[in-house]
């Protein structure tokens, strides 16, 4: 990694949506669009030379920012600008030369690689495409020289294979060789070694870094496996539901996370030593629709250390408890089916069981109340204001009474929450940058990107 490097890649503001136009049935019903939001407002800056990470859960967004970032995808909008130039508003010329400097390798190197194609065909259509190397020869000696250097000797041996009579690990080193045969500055590689055996992995992974340097290549690898980011990545942006919500030095990212999902993000990696003491994520839920993302911070309705608003008294962990009942009061996913007394003749202690069970919340057992399973909890047990404890049961009785619109009256008058009001904007938390509340006061990056190498 060099620092002194200039900027690369600048992504500002990106976003990319999917389902953005009216279906015949939304003509019909008069709906609007309803689109996935895939990618929401990403920005960040990738220096030459740099190998940036991009790492998190599955459906996150992380294979579609790298496809937007070789053009595969159009951005719905914000700007990608590669080497200065737009790369959305390029001239024909400029697209050429574009598709020559930028390259992807794939995850599934048994679906990338045409079944009716050669090894040769397959590696020399890119030289073809782009009108590289004058007659065969010269683009058949190109292709023997780029086999050899990923490691499949001698080329000769394997230029009339077809890709099932590999191995998958040679399968992934001819989609290698296939992106590096035009020589390129920029490589996205999208999970290259998930769907490779464990034994092979090192060495495709050692591989690519010869050929970095080499090549003088800028790699950026997503990956959603946390210990090959740190042994590959110079740099590290965590995504969350379409959402950059950290990013800087892997190490840093790694050992000192700053965002709540961060920390339960390596949180999740398993142990190797079976000796070792497992901590486990205090989190809670599933990952939300990216149809219909949270309000605020994305995570806000998962996240352990959800910020309560100044005049709060009682605990942080009794407000994320009242916060999350509320929650459910407001989608209407609990009702009087959840308590077996009769709210008709034991009001009081249907008012009871309703606070027991939804104010529990299933996590390990080690972030659980005393008396708390994962299905009831002893009110009396949360550090909970008296006033907001009425509140709730306010709320309760109109749930038990199917009153949804009493019930979020009352609760939003008590249970409000930064998280859930203000998207928070990128600011500096010490060596990374993060979207988190928790850092109101820190400084907020205002300008194009994410810190670089050199910040």
């Amino acid at each position: 990694m060099d620092r002194n490097a200039d900027p690369l890649i600048e992504v500002e503001n990106v976003a990319k949506w999917f389902d953005t136009t009216q279906g015949v049935t939304d003509r019909l019903l008069g709906r609007e669009p309803n689109p996935v939001k895939a990618v929401d407002d990403v920005s960040f800056t990738i220096n030459e030379g740099d190998i940036m990470g991009i790492a998190g859960e599955s459906g996150c967004g992380k294979t579609t920012l790298g496809k937007l970032l070789v053009q595969l995808h159009d951005p719905t909008h914000g700007s990608i600008k590669f080497d200065g130039q737009d790369i959305t508003d390029m001239s024909n010329q400029e697209e050429q030369e574009f598709r020559k400097r930028v390259q992807m390798i794939f995850q599934d190197p048994f679906e990338s690689l045409n079944p009716r194609m050669t090894v040769f065909q397959s590696v020399v259509e890119p030289l073809r495409i782009n009108e590289m190397y004058d007659g065969y020869q010269a683009r058949r000696e190109r292709v023997i020289e780029v086999l050899n250097e990923v490691g499949l000797s001698p080329a000769e041996a394997y230029l009339n294979e077809f890709p099932k009579e590999l191995s998958g690990g040679e399968r992934q080193r001819v989609a290698i060789a296939r992106a590096l045969v035009v020589n390129p500055d920029f490589i996205v590689c999208d999970e290259p070694v998930s769907m490779l055996d464990v034994s092979i992995r090192a060495g495709v992974l050692n591989l690519m870094k010869e050929l970095q340097a080499e090549y003088g290549l800028t790699y950026v690898f997503i990956s959603h496996d946390l210990s090959l980011i740190r042994y590959m990545c110079d740099r590290t942006a965590i995504m969350y539901l379409g959402d950059v919500i950290e990013q800087g030095p892997t190490d840093d990212v790694v050992m000192d996370p700053k965002h709540p999902y961060t920390e339960a993000l390596f949180d999740a990696v398993p142990e190797v030593d079976p000796e070792a003491e497992r901590h486990r994520a205090n989190v809670t839920g599933e990952v939300p629709n990216p149809r219909n993302p949270p309000s605020g911070c994305r995570f806000h309705p998962r996240c352990s250390k959800i910020i309560p608003p100044e005049n709060w008294t009682g605990s942080q962990a009794a407000f994320r408890r009242a916060f999350q009942f509320k929650r459910q009061a407001t989608i209407e996913e609990i009702g009087p089916e959840e308590v077996d007394a009769d709210p008709e003749t034991a009001r009081e202690l249907a008012v009871d069981q309703l606070l027991e069970r939804e104010l529990a919340l299933e996590l390990p057992e080690e972030h659980r109340g005393e008396n708390e399973t994962a299905h009831s909890i002893d009110v009396a047990e949360l550090d909970l204001p008296r006033d907001a404890e009425q509140t709730l049961r306010d709320a309760a009785n109109a749930i038990l009474d199917e009153d949804y619109d009493g019930a979020r009256e009352v609760l939003d008058g008590e249970f409000q929450t930064i998280c859930e009001r203000e998207h928070p904007d990128l600011r500096v938390a010490v060596d990374q940058i993060t979207a988190c509340h928790l850092y109101e006061g820190e400084e907020r990056k205002t300008r194009v990107g994410a810190p670089s190498a050199d910040d």
